[in-house]
C-alpha cells in the first residue's frame, strides 16, 4: 500500500502541492555540477575569473599620436598593446589586445595579433618596450671568404 492509498489521493496531492510551493528549494545548475568533468569546471573557473575583470578606460589619445605609434612599432617590430573604443553590453571596456602590428592599410584598417581593427576605433595604444636581455640588435659581421672576388658582409640577429 503506497502513502498515497493510505491518506487518499486528494490529501496527498495538497501535501504534495505545499511541499513544492513552500519548502522545496530547487538548487538549479548546483545539482548538476557531479557531473561536470575536471576540465569542464576548470573552464569554467576561468571563464569566470576573466569576466570578473575590470579594464579602467585609458586616455583618450589623438589619431595622429595612435597613427605615429603604430608606423613606430610597425617599421621596429615591436609589440603594441592597444584597448579599442568598445564596451560589452554591460558598459564594462574589452580586455586590451596585445601583440605585432602586422601592418595597416590604406583604409584606415591595421593588424594587431593577427586580429584587423579600424584604427579609428582604437582608443589608446602603447609600445611594449624590448627587454634589456631579450633586445636585437643588428651588427656587422664579416665573412672571411671571396666570393667572385668580392668580400662579402652580412646583417644578422643577434640576440
Amino acid at each position: 500500500m503506497t502513502y498515497e492509498e493510505k491518506i487518499g489521493t486528494e490529501r496527498f496531492d495538497a501535501m504534495v502541492a505545499d511541499f513544492f510551493a513552500n519548502r522545496y528549494f530547487d538548487r538549479g545548475m548546483r545539482k548538476w555540477q557531479g557531473y561536470y568533468l575536471s576540465d569542464h569546471t576548470a573552464a569554467l573557473k576561468k571563464q569566470s575569473k576573466s569576466e570578473a575583470l575590470v579594464y579602467p578606460p585609458l586616455p583618450l589619445q589623438d589619431q595622429a599620436v595612435i597613427r605615429a605609434i603604430l608606423l613606430q612599432a610597425y617599421a621596429e617590430g615591436q609589440t603594441v598593446t592597444a584597448q579599442l573604443n568598445l564596451q560589452t553590453p554591460s558598459g564594462q571596456m574589452l580586455p586590451p589586445i596585445r601583440g605585432k602590428v602586422g601592418g595597416l592599410t590604406d583604409s584606415d584598417v591595421v593588424n594587431i595579433a593577427d586580429q584587423n581593427m579600424a584604427i579609428g576605433s582604437i582608443r589608446h595604444i602603447e609600445l611594449i618596450p624590448f627587454a634589456a636581455s631579450t633586445h636585437q640588435k643588428i651588427r656587422q659581421t664579416k665573412v672571411v671568404g671571396r666570393a667572385a672576388g668580392a668580400q662579402i658582409s652580412c646583417n644578422h640577429f643577434g640576440v
